[in-house]
């Protein structure tokens, strides 16, 4: 008997811990406009240790989302903008990257922040 992820896991998951987002179809729907969207944002630090030793510290960002929430995906260049986390601290725009499925039923965005040069 196969186990339905997305159903039994994601659901939950994302009902307790995803933030409202709205999403930019810019690459991959080009004549469609923004549509609500909901994801869980994340920050993960990294460091890479350069060849005489020292750190350069870094961090990436990521949105995970349902895909049975989606009719088409965002996907690279595609923009969200995530008004709040989940503790009420204004996020705002950002570029969507990179995208990655787990093959369970979520997709991980790495995001980063877009801000304009005015």
């Amino acid at each position: 008997m196969a186990i339905n992820l997305d159903v039994l896991l994601q659901a939950p998951i994302f009902d307790f811990w995803a933030v409202d987002c709205t999403f930019l179809p810019i690459k991959s729907q080009p004549s469609a406009g923004s549509y609500p969207g909901r994801g869980i944002l994340g920050t993960y630090s990294t460091a890479v240790q350069a060849l005489d030793g020292s750190l350069y510290s870094d961090q990436r960002t990521i949105l995970d989302i349902r895909e049975s929430e989606f009719a088409v995906l965002p996907i690279q260049n595609d923009h969200v903008i995530i008004p709040l986390d989940c503790n009420g601290v204004p996020k705002g725009e950002y570029q969507i990257v990179d995208a990655s499925s787990d093959g369970g039923g979520a997709t991980m965005l790495t995001i980063r922040k877009y801000e304009t040069i005015m």
